[in-house]
């Protein structure tokens, strides 16, 4: 009888070479993700994160490689318009920026007229005159 898909695959990573570095930060970032998603929550830097991280031996890559997991694993989920379901997941300090974005007023004020274009023999754009004409000046 055919072996499962699973037993296929249990079988390959037996044979398979070992892991690559890559493999291993990454498997090392998924690990501590939550923290990291908790900290960035709460306001930290992505720099001051990856720093004590480093320090403390939780993982072991560059600051380049964090930040591109970072982006990848956890901005890239969240979406950039907040539902008001969302909003309790979401720091204080940017609790405070919504709240202040959403009383001010849209301004109603009419679009500028845009001037008219130029002339069939006036040529558009900017054209340089070496020679000044006083009375524009003053």
């Amino acid at each position: 009888m055919a072996k499962s898909y699973t037993e296929q695959l249990a079988e390959w990573v037996k044979r398979r070479p070992a892991p690559t570095r890559r493999d291993k930060n990454l498997v090392a970032f998924l690990a501590v993700r939550d923290d990291v998603r908790q900290a960035l929550d709460e306001g930290y830097a992505v720099k001051t994160v990856w720093a004590h991280m480093h320090d403390s031996k939780r993982i072991e890559f560059g600051y380049d490689t964090f930040l591109n997991y970072v982006n990848r694993y956890l901005r890239s989920v969240d979406q950039p318009v907040l539902a008001t379901s969302q909003a309790a997941n979401v720091p204080t300090f940017r609790k405070a920026h919504l709240r202040n974005a959403a009383d001010k007023p849209v301004p109603s004020k009419p679009i500028p007229h845009q001037r008219a274009a130029p002339a069939a023999s006036e040529p558009a754009g900017f054209t340089f005159n070496p020679a000044p004409n006083i009375k524009e000046l003053m």
